[in-house]
């Protein structure tokens, strides 16, 4: 709290929030994670493991192959496989900057395949898994998380004396 004279007054500390500990990313994470593996990253593995194991069809293959992208047949399941290790990721907190700086390419890649085929109706959301992405990237998964639990990245700083 500030005093009357503009300084700092340590002996008026302000009272701890009964949300304190969920004053993370937590909800961003959770969130985003559950959206993409329920929209997106689920049904896209169950596709891709049709179209690997049992040779259905899947027209997003044919898609991204006008677009240009050298051997869509495997980058595609490559995708879907990666979009549902993220978003598992993501909702329990594992290793959550890791896995935003590996969907963050894929997540771009897409907007360009979107961007050369015409594909508008998920560009939105594309953009929000780019700054969804950045914004784990830069604050990592918080206390909620696995991570919390085993402390990774939160290891104590040397003092300067």
């Amino acid at each position: 709290m500030l005093t009357s004279y503009g300084s700092f007054d340590s002996a008026n500390k302000p009272e701890s929030h009964p949300l304190h500990a969920f004053r993370t990313v937590a909800v961003l994470r959770i969130g985003a994670g559950l959206v993409l593996f329920l929209q997106y990253a689920l049904e896209g593995v169950l596709r891709a493991y049709n179209f690997v194991w049992t040779k259905a069809p899947w027209d997003l293959v044919a898609t991204v192959g006008q677009a240009g992208v050298p051997w869509p047949q495997i980058l595609l399941p490559a995708a879907a496989l990666i979009a549902v290790t993220v978003a598992v990721a993501w909702m329990v907190g594992f290793l959550t900057r890791l896995f935003a700086a590996l969907f963050l390419p894929v997540i771009i890649a897409s907007l360009l395949v979107m961007d050369k085929v015409g594909g508008y109706a998920h560009f939105t959301v594309c953009w929000l898994y780019v700054f969804i992405s950045i914004t784990l990237m830069f604050y990592g998964s918080g206390i909620m998380s696995v991570d919390g639990l085993f402390k990774l990245g939160s290891r104590p700083r040397k003092q300067k004396r």
